[in-house]
Formats: structure tokens, sequence, C-alpha cells
């Protein structure tokens, strides 16, 4: 029987150098918004995270919510007490716990492989940013986090990046909507399969992906949290609907906005944009004031977000957004002459003092066959290295574009190769 393949990344050459561009643009808006990168593990503490992702969960509930984390087992199949990182929020708030004191703001992010399993228990890796605010409850404080994110995207070339907005309550808010809401789960059981009602009962804004079609799938049907919420809620959720408004991010609620952790509260929101003729998400988050206590044992205010950066990269690849530097100016050294490695080694050195990009024929072939090399890799120049003209003094030096060539003295060829890309550059 054929396995299907785990789906892990490998990038190659041909996607490297866009993923550079993707995240060097990430950098310097970041860094514009005093951002500080960190850089978590990928293996992570099993029982923090279950602490973390089950934080609004009891019993049985929790467990079954811990069943999309990849965790690490022995020969015996028992396992560890390590798990991949399904996501950053949790690890950067055990991690920071201890630095963070009341009254400091910090603000984090991150980027990286995240993994978890995903359909038939399919082991899957995804690429994800994630940016943290920690230590304010200020309504500005979730607002410029918003704002960061579609400021984000727009940097990224995805102007057109909308917001859905929600808001899941505060505690009291969550629990009477809770209880009603596993009221009508129990009075429907027989309209969901087991998988979806264990899911909705441990989470019920958890968003499922079953294919069942006698199964309701979702609790869309069901109390909707926001005629659960209290005074204070609705007007919060009111100010920062304001705010965006203002700031001309277009948003709509959207009451069915699910999240597949459970540690969010108030102001929960997502990124969408559409791709192929289809709305998708890229991208999400909200407040999580509750979390840190869970997991650290104080109280941290905080609100973050994320983007799925395989997603985000698969729409700039589609829509041509990334340049790459077609001109680079390169020289390629090509010898045929025997023992004439040292050589072709000093003059690559010289050159790269120099800032110059430089490839090295590691075989003796003929002018011709060096040429189209040299060609195919877009080198402007070609150092020809023959052992007769090296003891007269003189090297073969061929522009590619302007289809010439000629002898220079050895002690001009660095010269005369910095004459070449100044003219070429013009």
């Amino acid at each position: 029987m054929v396995r299907e393949p785990i789906r892990f990344h490998e990038f190659m050459p041909d996607k490297v150098w866009k993923w550079k561009i993707l995240e060097d643009n990430l950098e310097k808006v970041l860094a514009l918004h005093d951002y500080q990168e960190i850089r978590l593990s990928v293996l992570q503490d099993s029982k923090v995270l279950k602490d973390g992702i089950t934080a609004l969960m009891q019993g049985h509930e929790a467990d079954h919510a811990m069943q999309s984390v990849l965790s690490l087992s022995d020969v015996d199949n028992q396992l560890s007490l390590l798990s991949l990182r399904p996501e950053g929020t949790i690890s950067v708030l055990h991690h920071t716990a201890r630095i963070t004191n009341p009254g400091e703001i910090h603000r984090f992010y991150y980027s990286g492989p995240m993994f978890r399993k995903h359909g038939k228990n399919q082991q899957m890796e995804f690429y994800q940013l994630g940016v943290e605010l920690l230590g304010s409850e200020s309504i500005l404080s979730e607002n410029e986090v918003i704002s960061l994110g579609i400021t984000i995207c727009n940097a990224l070339g995805l102007n057109e990046v909308r917001l859905d907005l929600n808001s899941y309550g505060c505690h009291k808010c969550r629990d009477d909507f809770f209880t009603d809401l596993r009221k009508f789960l129990d009075q429907h059981k027989e309209e969901y399969c087991q998988v979806c009602y264990q899911e909705l009962y441990a989470n019920p804004f958890s968003e499922t992906r079953c294919n069942n079609p006698k199964c309701l799938h979702s609790l869309r049907s069901g109390p909707q949290i926001s005629d659960y919420l209290c005074p204070s809620c609705k007007s919060k959720f009111s100010r920062v609907k304001k705010i965006q408004a203002n700031l001309g991010n277009r948003y709509k609620v959207n009451p069915h906005l699910y999240k597949n952790f459970s540690y969010y509260n108030e102001t929960v929101f997502d990124f969408v944009t559409e791709h192929n003729g289809q709305q998708m998400v890229i991208g999400g988050g909200g407040r999580y004031d509750y979390l840190s206590a869970r997991i650290a044992g104080k109280k941290i205010p905080a609100v973050g977000f994320y983007l799925n950066l395989d997603s985000v990269f698969e729409i700039m690849e589609d829509r041509g957004l990334f340049r790459g530097k077609t001109d680079e100016f390169m020289v390629y050294l090509s010898s045929e002459s025997e023992n004439m490695e040292i050589m072709a080694l000093q003059f690559a050195q010289e050159l790269h003092g120099q800032g110059i990009k430089t490839i090295i024929s590691p075989e003796i072939s003929d002018l011709h066959q060096e040429s189209q090399k040299a060609r195919q890799k877009g080198c402007a120049l070609m150092l020809i290295i023959r052992e007769d003209n090296i003891r007269e003094g003189k090297i073969l030096l061929k522009n590619l574009v302007k289809e010439h060539q000629a002898y220079v003295p050895l002690k001009d060829t660095i010269p005369a190769i910095l004459v070449a890309r100044k003219a070429l550059e013009v």
C-alpha cells in the first residue's frame, strides 16, 4: 500500500530568493513599529502547550483539543514530554513571563515552521509569522496590532485585504454563551458526527473540517456570542469598529468568525483576501488576556496575530510580485590548463573583495562550451585562464554582453573588470 507523502517543506534556490524578499519586507515594517524579533524552539514542552491550548476547557474536552498537536514518541509509541510547536503565542508567554513586569509593554515577532495534524492525522508543516503585544489592556493596543497586520499586507502588495471582526466577550459573556450553546449541541446531537460534536463541545469557536454530508459541521444555526455580550464588551467592540473605520481599514462584522484555539477573549479578527476567485483567510488573531495566568501564573494582558506565510507566498508568486536582481553583475572564471586552481581562486578572492559575484568552473573545457555555461548563468564577463598566457603576464577577458574579447596584463585585470562593470551599468 502506497502511503501519502508527509507534507514537509523543501525550499530550492528558485524559491529561496523569493522567501528572502518576503522576509525582508516583513522585517522592515515590523522594525518601523518597534517590534523585536525573538526565536522560539521548534520543540515545545507538551504540558505548557496543553495548558495554553486548553486554557478555557475541562476534562475530556481538553484532551480532544490536543489531538491536532504533533507529539514525539519513542519506538514503543509512548508519547514523550515534547511536541512540535503548533503555534507561537503560548511559547512567547511562557518564556517572556519572567521578564515581564506590571506596566511594561513588550512588542515581539517571530517566524518559521509550525506543525500540526490535519485531516486523517496527516502531518503538516506550514510557515507562519507571529506578532504579539504584551502588557496592555488598552483599546489602542489591539487597534495598533490590527492596523499593523493590514500595513504588512499592503507592504507585500496585498492591498485589497479586509478585516473580519467579532467579539468573544469576557468571562461572564462566555460562560452564559457556552452554557446555552452546549444545551443546543445536546439537543441536536444526532445531527452532528461524533468528531464534530466533540470538537465543538470542547471549543464552540472551533472551525471543524468535516466532510460528512449528514453533519451540520458548525454552530451557525445555534446561539451566537454577539447576543451574549455584556454592556462593557459591546461598548469596546463598537469602539474598535469605529477606530478601524476612521483609519480607512475595510471590515465587516462576522458573527461566525471561528478560532481553533480557545484562549481568545473580546476582539478577534481575520485578514481576508480574494485568490483565484475565492475568499481566503491569510491570517488573524485577537486578544488573549486570560492565557498567561493559566500557563505562567501571572496576568499579562496581550493581543496578537499570525499570518500564514505559505498562503501569502503563493498569492505573491501568482501575482508576479517578486522581483529578482536580473541585472546582477557576475564574472565567470574558466581554466583551459591544468594546475590553475590557485590562480582561479586568487582572482575570485580579489573580485569578492570588490563586491563582485563570481562563478568558478570546476572543469577544464573549451572556450565555446564555457561561454555557453557563462551565458546560461547570466554572467557579463569571462576570465579565461591559460598557463601559457599567465607565463606571458596576461589573461584573456571576454565581454559576453558586447561580444568582445581581449588580452589584458595580469596587473590590470581587476581594474579592467571594474571599468567593464561601470560601463555596463550606464
